[in-house]
């Protein structure tokens, strides 16, 4: 970035930019590939389920648990590279109806994506729950203990899926504080001119991201709450149903905190990229005029934001725990109970 002395600036991107979209054109749907892969060898290596109810239900959960994953690969593409017509449509007008141009709503599309990833996977798995196999013949069983969503979905990754989000959150506001009347860029004044650089995270790309943001959380909600009514799995101990729950409740949380970390992550890693950038800058391109503090700033975010999309990753790669028949004493102990 160079600027000039009347206060002008010539804003370009730089090429980590491109770096970023490669990453996210090829190197999440492999990743998504991937998760597909450890799925099917993961499902070779199950234990027994104790009855032909509990087998179909697992397989149940198996299927709609794969189908989420490529549902969510086939997406990002129709997502990224523009296959939706309707949707850049809708965003071109937003870019527009705030001052800027349509071209810019392709920018909001980039940052969008893992939002509508996500939504494609929830949906999937709430399809799988409507669709969850009935108790049938003439015997059939119900918990009278009542459930509710803490008592199924793992509390760590459930926080944790609330923890991205409140980041992003936190992350978006204060960038928006900062950030030029536009909503899109960043500016610095110094001796003898001024410097700007463009995207940063402002208000006008930070509104669809909450929203988007928002909107995956509650169909998260939705869904365990899904899995907390469900019909229980008829010839299996109570046991044995509450394990498959738990581990359906933690396929969805692996998939949205995946969603809200990378969502979360990638903005940082934009807003370090556009502070360092601040930092340096020369005047009609002799001059130097850079700041150690905005490059140690920019440096700083972009470390953080990387740092949150490779524990995203990693947890994303953790497998729940699958559903075990307890012991015979400890299912007689349970039938006593009752």
């Amino acid at each position: 970035m160079h600027a000039q002395p009347d206060g002008q600036a010539d804003v370009l991107v730089p090429p980590v930019y491109d770096i970023l979209w490669t990453v996210v054109g090829l190197g999440v749907p492999a990743l998504l590939l991937a998760v597909l892969v450890l799925l099917a060898v993961r499902a070779t290596r199950r234990p027994p389920a104790p009855s032909r109810a509990a087998a179909a239900a697992r397989r149940h959960a198996a299927v709609v648990h794969v189908a989420a994953w490529t549902v969510a690969v086939v997406a990002l593409p129709l997502l990224g590279y523009g296959a939706l017509p309707g949707l850049h449509a809708v965003l071109r007008a937003y870019a527009r109806s705030v001052g800027g141009s349509g071209f810019l709503g392709g920018g909001v599309l980039v940052g969008l994506t893992p939002a509508g990833v996500g939504l494609a996977f929830l949906l999937v798995h709430a399809v799988g729950e409507l669709t969850w196999p009935r108790p049938s013949g003439t015997l059939r069983r119900a918990s009278l203990r009542p459930r509710a969503v803490r008592d199924v979905a793992p509390p760590r990754v459930r926080r944790l899926t609330w923890t991205w989000a409140a980041l992003l959150a936190v992350t978006l506001a204060g960038c928006a504080l900062v950030a030029e009347p536009d909503g899109r860029s960043v500016a610095r004044t110094f001796l003898g001119g001024a410097a700007t650089h463009s995207p940063f995270p402002g208000w006008f790309y930070g509104l669809p991201l909450l929203v988007a943001a928002g909107l995956v959380l509650a169909g998260q909600e939705v869904v365990l709450r899904l899995v907390t009514r469900r019909a229980a799995v008829a010839d299996a101990a109570d046991a044995w149903d509450l394990g498959l729950r738990r581990l359906s409740a933690h396929r969805v949380l692996r998939g949205t905190q995946l969603v809200l970390g990378a969502t979360a992550g990638a903005v940082l890693v934009v807003a370090g990229v556009a502070v360092r950038g601040l930092g340096d800058v020369t005047v009609d391109g002799a001059t130097p005029s850079g700041s150690t503090a905005y490059l140690l700033g920019g440096t700083a975010l972009a470390v953080v934001g990387l740092a949150v999309l490779v524990v995203a990753v990693a947890l994303t790669l953790q497998q729940g725990d699958a559903a075990v028949a307890p012991a015979p004493a400890d299912d007689a102990a349970a039938a006593v109970a009752r």
